[in-house]
């Protein structure tokens, strides 16, 4: 118990400061993610402490991640009459942008000539953590290997996405968070959410309607692509 107050205690601590230091300074490469990502990694390594003892520690943290991902729904619900006319373009949205992200990975890999498991490993990565390692698991994949680059796209997306989205000139809070909730699930959800509330809820419905689509079709996608390449070959 006394491991676990101390491991999460100390990691919610630098995150709660780097938060306070975001609202400070607010610039896209000081987010609160990105910049505790790195102090956790620093701590570790100065202090040569040993990675699978700070795991056990932080399980707590690790626990409350699916809890928190399911209490993105709660604006969902707030402002749900403002998007069930929006139900259809959430959906297709969504299919386009996971449909994409499996082929443009899937084409990387086989182009590059790949490994299996590393092909399989990238296949489902617009959804959130969990459900990407459930998906990855079932194809053969590596799930640390998933598990590194949907949060690299997460942070990726929380600190360069509404930038980006920017210079693309597009202006509409709804296309913007449907942008974020797709391609940046949880982290790119947070930051629509604090960009303004609407985004937030677009972000919020994205990601949900992503993580169904992605355990559904990605798997049937990704063999698909299989048994093409396998046929052209």
């Amino acid at each position: 118990m006394i491991e676990y107050a101390i491991g999460s205690g100390l990691t919610i601590a630098i995150f709660l400061l780097c938060r306070a230091l975001y609202k400070t300074w607010q610039f896209p490469l000081m987010n609160p993610v990105l910049i505790s990502i790195i102090s956790a990694c620093l701590i570790l390594i100065i202090f040569d402490l040993d990675y699978r003892t700070y795991k056990s520690a932080t399980m707590p943290i690790s626990f409350f991640l699916e809890v928190a991902v399911v209490a993105l729904a709660y604006p969902l619900y707030i402002q749900f009459k403002d998007i069930k006319g929006y139900f259809m373009l959430l959906l297709s949205c969504s299919f386009v942008g996971i449909s994409l992200s499996t082929l443009c990975a899937f084409l990387l890999c086989w182009y590059f000539n790949a490994s299996t498991e590393l092909s399989a490993s990238l296949a489902a990565l617009s959804v959130t953590t969990p459900i990407s390692l459930i998906v990855t698991d079932s194809l053969g994949g590596l799930g640390s290997v998933a598990a590194i680059m949907v949060i690299l796209i997460g942070v990726f997306g929380g600190v360069f996405g509404l930038s980006i989205l920017s210079l693309c000139s597009i202006r509409s809070h709804q296309a913007k968070g449907i942008a974020l909730g797709v391609s940046c699930h949880a982290i790119g959800t947070a930051a629509a959410l604090e960009h303004h509330p609407k985004a937030g809820v677009f972000a919020s419905a994205a990601m949900t309607i992503s993580a169904l689509l992605t355990a559904l079709w990605v798997p049937m996608l990704y063999r698909w692509l299989i048994q093409l390449t396998s046929v052209a070959i």
